[in-house]
């Protein structure tokens, strides 16, 4: 996904014909939890830096297992977030709460890995026809 997102956004999302929606999947315990806290708490102070601390996030994964919780803080504060504000959030709970909850529904809906996709309906493991099938969904 993070190679065809680029090209999503550009043609789909940013021509208003469709939302990307992220939908997280902890499927590695806590260490998913607190980087998918992160990435939720990030997001509600902007979804652009969210983006771009997704990005990160992949680009670090062997040591998220190990992260701290002020490992957390500095890949927030390094795509831009506000410390303060993410650390309210972040010790707060309610984000812990909400991504929890979203797990649980995809879990109900039978997704178990990573990359799914909802293109209408139409649920697509992996990548392989995303494209196309986004391409035939906006005609």
């Amino acid at each position: 996904m993070l190679t065809l997102q680029p090209e999503i956004v550009q043609q789909y999302v940013e021509t208003g014909q469709m939302q990307l929606i992220f939908w997280p999947v902890i499927n590695h315990g806590n260490p998913s939890v607190a980087a998918t806290v992160t990435l939720e708490c990030v997001a509600q102070q902007s979804f652009e830096m969210a983006w771009d601390l997704h990005l990160l996030l992949f680009q670090n994964v062997p040591r998220l297992y190990t992260a701290t919780r002020d490992d957390f803080i500095n890949y927030a504060t390094q795509v831009g977030a506000e410390q303060a504000t993410f650390e309210a959030c972040y010790d707060g709970g309610e984000a812990v709460e909400l991504v929890l909850g979203l797990d649980q529904i995809r879990r109900e809906r039978g997704i178990r890995g990573q990359p799914y996709f909802d293109v209408n309906g139409t649920v697509l493991a992996g990548t392989g026809q995303l494209l196309d099938t986004i391409a035939a969904e906006a005609e």
